[in-house]
């Protein structure tokens, strides 16, 4: 049953790089409102570049695909935005009335390639990569991709992890140390990173973040006998940790 609940919370849940994507595009939209009411250029910039989120959350579901039709969703997404940029910048015409029913074809050839490709349920939701491994060094590169790892190692090490306009997430639950510490390199760059620590492990968490955020839910141990320490930087990007 739990690896039943842990499957499901992989399959519905939104990814952290979907949620830190989400955000930048809040800001974004607030950066535009605010340069407007200052006046600061002459060019109405939210009413004109809006469509740009559209790209966004279409770039949003090629890195971390919920289905087998999310890249063509993805890819619509993302050129209908620069259309429509585009046009409000004045390089295209377009009648938009006579194109809607694209985006009905579009989807329904999404709901047909979700019907024809479904989702293996062996595989976490929206990562491109999901392994195990047994070394004492993590190596991790994530750009514009998703990485689900799991290392049980029992003499862990600790390495790097670079995340950009990326997800990862590293479950080190069953790993353990012959030593009294291991350090782990982490960069979050507009992107989102997960790790999953033993109980039994002392999180000294030395992360620099940059309109980004760091979250430690670890409970500490009474006695620690092992260290794991965090050094870094999150730019526009989260790390979150817990047991």
């Amino acid at each position: 049953m739990h690896g039943l609940r842990h499957r499901h919370r992989h399959r519905y849940s939104s990814h952290p790089g979907q949620r830190i994507l989400f955000g930048v595009g809040v800001i974004g939209i607030g950066v535009l409102a605010l340069l407007d009411n200052l006046h600061s250029f002459d060019l109405p910039l939210l009413r004109t570049f809006w469509p740009l989120l559209l790209v966004l959350f279409g770039l949003g579901r090629l890195v971390w695909p919920r289905h087998a039709g999310s890249w063509l969703f993805g890819t619509g997404l993302i050129v209908v935005g620069g259309l429509l940029t585009a046009q409000n910048l004045g390089y295209t015409h377009l009648e938009l009335r006579h194109w809607w029913p694209v985006l009905i074809i579009l989807g329904g050839v999404a709901i047909l390639l979700r019907g024809v490709f479904p989702h293996r349920s062996g595989r976490p939701m929206g990562f491109d990569t999901s392994t195990l491994e047994h070394g004492d060094h993590v190596n991790i590169e994530a750009t514009f991709s998703g990485v689900h790892q799991q290392n049980d190692s029992r003499s862990f090490k600790g390495g790097r992890i670079e995340a950009t306009f990326g997800g990862v997430e590293l479950d080190l639950s069953q790993a353990a140390m012959d030593g009294p510490e291991a350090v782990l390199e982490l960069s979050a760059r507009f992107s989102g990173i997960e790790l999953r620590v033993p109980r039994d492990w002392q999180v000294v968490v030395n992360i620099r973040p940059t309109l980004g955020g760091v979250e430690d839910r670890t409970v500490p141990p009474m006695n620690p006998a092992h260290r794991l320490v965090l050094r870094g930087e999150a730019v526009f990007g989260g790390v979150e940790i817990k047991n």
